[in-house]
Order: structure tokens, then sequence, then C-alpha cells
């Protein structure tokens, strides 16, 4: 069985991590808490608090949960009140600041990857965001990817496609599963690519290849393909964006 389960987590119970000059962070869903796809969490900042000009390699999104906050977006300054939110797609110089000397403020961010890193444009000190966590590395974020190509008899292209819907409890149950997703050539329909995230190639080809469920997912997509599906395995090297 996969080791994802469904987590409440309280800000007020969970370890901080302190970013210097009045401001503090909790991570919420992090890579080690089961997270595949984004991060979020939130930072507190005491009056007059600011964190350092920097930027992301992923776009981040960010609402003002408490009290009044400036927004410097590459040189541009924007009050933000409660509820406020903002969008800066990567690599844009940005930080927020507490807008009063006298209440404190909070904001709610989002990374759109578990890849995000942070680079402090003055210094150029630069980390992954999901390795600040307070209690130390949040555990293996760089999943292993399987790429099935796969060629679909013409004709049965809507059956196939119920098929793999069909098949993804078994791969979701699956120990170190924890990414599934099917996409369509545009060029070429009758060809698609099933991506699954595990935590280890062995997670893959030597536990879901023998385990019963294998064996009902072939069966699930028999009728429907060509041939036997070409997979591969890669390991993100790089976000860019």
């Amino acid at each position: 069985m996969s080791d994802r389960r469904p987590v409440i987590l309280r800000p007020d119970e969970l370890p901080a991590k302190d970013r210097g000059a009045g401001a503090r962070t909790v991570p919420l869903v992090t890579s080690g808490r089961g997270a595949t796809t984004f991060l979020n969490g939130i930072t507190s900042f005491e009056p007059g608090a600011a964190i350092p000009h920097h930027t992301h390699n992923v776009a981040e999104s960010v609402i003002v949960v408490e009290g009044d906050a400036v927004v410097d977006i590459d040189g541009v300054r924007t009050l933000l009140r409660t509820f406020d939110t903002t969008f800066v797609p990567a690599n844009i110089p940005h930080h927020f600041e507490n807008a009063s000397g006298s209440s404190p403020m909070k904001i709610f961010w989002t990374y759109a990857s578990v890849e995000a890193t942070r680079t402090i444009v003055g210094t150029g000190a630069h980390s992954r965001v999901d390795a600040e966590h307070p209690d130390g590395p949040a555990g293996p974020a760089d999943l292993v990817h399987e790429s099935a190509l796969i060629t679909v008899l013409p004709g049965r292209e809507e059956r196939f496609e119920a098929a793999v819907a069909a098949a993804a409890p078994l791969f979701q149950q699956a120990g170190g599963a924890r990414t599934f997703l099917l996409e369509r050539s545009c060029e070429t329909p009758l060809q698609y690519r099933l991506v699954v995230g595990w935590d280890s190639v062995d997670d893959h080809t030597s536990g879901f290849r023998n385990s019963p469920a294998f064996l009902r997912w072939r069966e699930l997509i028999a009728a429907t393909i060509a041939d036997l599906p070409q997979v591969t395995h890669f390991r993100h090297v790089l976000t860019a964006f």
C-alpha cells in the first residue's frame, strides 16, 4: 500500500523556522508530508518586519491572511489588504513586508512545484524551499517517473482511456506510487504517454510489476493496445520556470 494518507495540519502545533528580521515560517504541505506537485505554508511577520528580495525557479502565489502587507514585485511596491492575493511567475524578484509598525501580518504561500528554490538577490544565497523544514530535510522529492509510450489500436481510443481510468486505483494503492497521469499525442493521436511517479525504480519494477495489480492493469488495456508499452524511467534534473 502507498504511504499517502490524508493529514490535518494545524500551524500552531507545528515547528516554525526563524527567517530572521522578525519573520517566522511554518511549512505545511511538504514533500516529507506527502506532497508531489506543490508546497505551501505560512510566514508570520512582526510589526515592520520584511524578508529579503528574492526569486524562485517556479511560480508562487501568496494570500495575505492577517493584517496589511507591502509586496515589492520587481521594484513595484503595492499595498495589500487581508485576502489580497499575488501571483508571481518564476525568476521575478520580489519580497513581502509588514505594512504596520504595530500589528502582526501573515501570508499563506504556495509554490507550484516541490522542486521550488529561493535565491536571495542581494547575496546570491540559494536554497531549496523544501529543505528549510525546521526538523531538517523534508524527505526525498526527486521522484522517479515511469514514462510508458503506448500505441492504441484504431477505434479503441475511448475504450483505452476508460481502461486507464479504471486502473488508476491499482496504481494509487501500490507502494511508492505518488502521481499518475495520461497524455495523448497531438501529432499521432493513437499514441499515449502514461507517466507514473514512484519513490524508486524498485517500487515500480520489483514491487508493482510483481503484484496482482500489475496483471490486472495489463488485463484492462490488453484489448486496446497495438503492442506492449515502451517503458523508461527518468529523474528530475532542472525546473527553470
